[in-house]
């Protein structure tokens, strides 16, 4: 059957459901599905949060509601069309998850949806299932914490394998909380480009525009946006600013480069740790930012030039294979490694359904061939970080441990910068020891993995 382009501007609900069409039929991503939806149409800002908050939502809790509609439905989920299919996920999702919108309402808008991309035995079905469900008594419908793999893979919404690999690793109750962070909204982190700006006075400027934000607890220039995300665009040009996470933004801090040295940013596209790293640098020295992708090197170049930054050189290469002229170049050598991403599944959607058990392995094995090769180009008294945005031992702990065991040349020094942004004294002794895994659960910020290693010599 094929779909019905809508003739007139479609409700949000229906912009809502051709993106997730988007994503189940052409494997679209979430995040660039969204945007080019919202780009594709004329809409205020409350049905723009709506549309955002129900194909995200939608994805991110399917495990749940697809528990629910197989109980619901006469038969397999995967018999109906995918259309159909949609509509009942993102109505379930509202009606489930979103209490403050009107029960009738929804389930109204998803009949007329049904009518336009179903026929009439669809329609009725679509009625009758989420009719049976504002029926039923919700607390009992999901599992709950008595049978905690069931509660974190269908309640929570987490893929099996995660859900396990979780639990081998941590407490459960740690596991819980972690899951938990990842399903709620966080807010949208910025870092102020200290070299046009400071956090107070940007704060003021958001704050006339109506932007709620707030200082973020840990890199000094980190912000927070609570509200009025969508009114950034505007102050985006002016270069004042840049979206990072908060974790990744210690990154820097830990490599700590001075003005004036040489520094390689070895995976450096899209170009949020390479323009910080030139800010703590005070735009004064040589960075080589490295990518694979020269269209990735185009949006950092772009995101330089936007605040204001020129002493950076990018270059498409291979990471693991630079040529001889840079062995020994850099005085600070910065890896933030592929990885499975484990420690960011909040910010997409889409991303834990898309995950598998070997990527683990498959990305431990790229990130330590590119942190053996990295060794070559830093120079005696040098210094490489190496950071993960994910939570795995074997990208991480295990990473390092086998470097260190094949080049005795280098050695953990500790992150003294980064030791004094955290109040309490296990995070501080764990700076100063060189490593650092920030846990969301503990932290309150994305999972991320910081090392800092410095090779021996002049």
């Amino acid at each position: 059957m094929s779909v019905k382009k809508p003739a007139v501007q479609p409700s949000a609900r229906e912009i809502a459901l051709l993106i997730l069409l988007e994503v189940e039929k052409k494997g679209a991503y979430a995040n660039l599905a969204l945007k080019q939806g919202l780009d594709c149409h004329s809409l205020n800002e409350a049905d723009k949060r709506l549309i955002s908050e129900i194909v995200y939502g939608s994805i991110r809790m399917q495990a749940a509601l697809d528990y629910l509609l197989a109980g619901l439905l006469n038969r397999p989920l995967a018999k109906l069309s995918p259309p159909i299919r949609q509509i009942l996920r993102l109505s379930l999702y509202q009606l489930l998850y979103l209490e403050r919108l009107p029960r009738a309402a929804i389930v109204h808008q998803a009949v007329e949806l049904a009518k336009r991309y179903g026929h009439a035995g669809t329609v009725s079905l679509t009625n009758g299932v989420l009719r049976a469900f504002l029926r039923l008594e919700r607390a009992t419908m999901l599992p709950d914490e008595s049978n905690i793999r069931a509660y974190l893979n269908i309640t929570l919404s987490y893929p099996g394998w995660l859900v396990d690999y979780l639990l081998e690793s941590w407490p459960a109750h740690e596991v819980k909380a972690f899951c938990r962070y990842h399903n709620q909204h966080q807010g949208l982190d910025l870092r102020i480009n200290t070299l046009r700006t400071s956090r107070e006075e940007f704060l003021g400027e958001l704050a006339v525009m109506k932007i709620l934000a707030r200082a973020g607890a840990l890199a000094p220039e980190s912000l927070i946006v609570e509200e009025g995300a969508a009114n950034l665009p505007a102050l985006l040009a002016q270069g004042n600013f840049t979206i990072q996470g908060q974790a990744s933004q210690l990154a820097a801090h830990a490599l700590n480069p001075k003005p004036g040295s040489k520094v390689i940013d070895l995976c450096a596209a899209p170009g949020g740790k390479t323009t910080h790293l030139a800010q703590l640098m005070q735009n004064s020295g040589e960075i080589l930012a490295l990518d694979l992708h020269p269209h990735r090197l185009r949006l950092l170049e772009e995101n330089a030039a936007r605040m204001g930054i020129n002493i950076i050189t990018a270059m498409a290469a291979d990471g693991r294979e630079l040529p001889i002229s840079y062995h020994g170049y850099a005085d600070y050598l910065l890896l933030d490694a592929p990885c499975s991403g484990l420690g960011v599944l909040g910010r997409r959607a889409d991303a834990r359904w898309r995950k598998q058990p070997a990527d683990i392995e498959a990305m431990a094995d790229l990130s330590g061939t590119l942190l053996r090769a990295a060794a070559a180009y830093v120079k005696p008294g040098g210094y490489l970080c190496y950071t993960t945005c994910t939570i795995t031992k074997e990208e991480n702990t295990q990473n390092i441990s086998r470097f260190l065991a094949e080049k005795p040349d280098f050695r953990l020094t500790p992150m003294i910068k980064l030791a004094g942004f955290f109040p309490n004294e296990r995070d501080k002794k764990a700076a100063l020891s060189g490593y650092l895994q920030l846990l969301p659960q503990i932290h309150g910020v994305e999972g991320f993995f910081i090392t800092l290693l410095r090779k021996e010599g002049a």
